[in-house]
């Protein structure tokens, strides 16, 4: 397969230990929705879950180049998530004072971040290697590079201890080799600068049982423990980490660019992983739970199917691959409804099941609405009361509602 490979160590420590976690067997690029003409021509790949028992990371067995990925992507920061990333850029005046402070943002997709740093009066600059999503950054006239971050980029004079701050939301589990990332980061921060990023938590993808986040595209499913391993290697140290509600679970992680004493609450989460998401037994347990998991939305599309008329809402990565390892194809789903421009018109990888707008569900005939974005049910319900509907959510268990307070287990994000 053009542009595939299988991984030969662990990206962190190059290990040969790895256990295979989950096997998915081969499906499509979750980021890949592709046009009409694409319809039967989506590639796909074979796709496991691997943990290394030396260094505690966990990371997917097959590596994609990374232009097959990223050159044309579909995903834009600004759909759903302005006001996290506006709190963000709050946050991190509140802490650093982000006034005429030199701040790099790795994967800044659309802005959405660097553009109310910039009005806080930060020198904020992005790199990002999507050349459809740069354009629309730099038409809001935002200073962004089209490239990939990385050492050999980023490694002249010009670069070496500008930034104060270098951030990175939702892009770091992204980069195949994340040495040479940190090797970057390391090198353009001054001595004493941070590194802040987010990224999904290992625990609340475990403990959520939430299969449908693991693509392709998610090269590394990260703990605390696996990060310190990492950071420890370029003389980093992690200072401080936040549980956020982000993606149903992630963390955000500061790394001083310097060896300095870890902190206690560094330590005591430490030793919490030790016993469940750094522990093999645990893990294995992730397994049983997922195709248990599988199997019951399954059990529960036969059954709906023949009493309703079904679409879904939210045609994201997530979705893509809840549909590929369900078997959910246009036979049995009408159409999913999303709110980006850049995936309206095109379909869901390897289902031919059609991606519309808002309005299209408006004037739609189903009754059962699949909410894909499930983290977001809430708001989802509260915008489709227009129609009489009910509505499926599968995690963290299956379950069909009316509304919003009859979900149960469940904390909308």
């Amino acid at each position: 397969m053009i542009g595939y490979s299988k991984r030969s160590g662990c990206a962190s420590c190059e290990s040969q230990s790895l256990e295979r976690l989950l096997d998915l067997g081969t499906v499509p690029l979750a980021g890949h929705f592709p046009s009409k003409l694409e319809l039967g021509k989506e590639n796909t790949y074979p796709l496991s879950l691997m943990f290394c028992e030396n260094c505690k990371l966990v990371q997917t067995d097959s590596v994609i180049e990374p232009d097959i990925l990223f050159k044309d992507y579909r995903y834009i920061s600004s759909v759903g998530l302005s006001e996290h990333f506006q709190s963000l850029a709050k946050i991190l005046d509140q802490k650093y004072k982000v006034k005429e402070k030199d701040i790099l943002e790795i994967g800044c997709n659309d802005g959405v971040l660097l553009e109310p740093l910039v009005k806080l009066g930060a020198f904020a600059e992005g790199v990002d290697p999507a050349e459809n999503i740069v354009k629309i950054a730099r038409d809001k006239g935002l200073k962004v590079t089209n490239a990939y971050f990385n050492y050999e980029n980023f490694k002249s004079k010009e670069y070496q201890g500008k930034f104060d701050l270098v951030l990175c939301n939702n892009a770091f589990a992204h980069i195949i080799d994340i040495k040479e990332i940190i090797k970057g980061v390391n090198h353009v921060l001054k001595p004493s600068g941070d590194f802040i990023f987010e990224v999904h938590y290992l625990k609340d993808i475990i403990e959520g049982n939430q299969w449908d986040s693991i693509y392709h595209e998610h090269i590394y499913y990260y703990s605390l423990t696996a990060l310190r391993n990492l950071f420890k290697k370029f003389d980093m140290t992690i200072i401080d980490f936040e549980e956020i509600p982000i993606h149903s679970g992630s963390i955000r992680v500061t790394a001083k660019n310097q060896v300095v004493e870890t902190p206690k609450k560094l330590l005591d989460r430490y030793k919490l992983e030790e016993k469940n998401i750094c522990n093999l037994e645990f893990l294995s347990l992730y397994r049983k739970n997922t195709i248990s998991h599988i199997n019951e939305f399954k059990e529960a599309i036969r059954d709906l199917g023949s009493k309703y008329k079904i679409g879904g809402y939210g045609a994201s990565g997530r979705a893509n691959m809840f549909c590929n390892l369900t078997n959910l194809n246009e036979e049995k789903i009408q159409f999913i409804v999303d709110e980006s421009p850049e995936r309206c018109g095109r379909y869901m990888a390897n289902t031919k099941i059609p991606i519309v707008d808002v309005n299209y569900l408006k004037e739609s005939d189903i009754d059962l609405l699949i909410i894909f974005a499930w983290n977001y049910s809430k708001m989802i319900i509260e915008k489709t009361q227009f129609k009489n509907l009910k509505y499926l959510v599968a995690f963290p268990f299956v379950q069909v509602v009316e509304n919003y307070t009859e979900l149960e287990g469940f904390d909308s994000i």
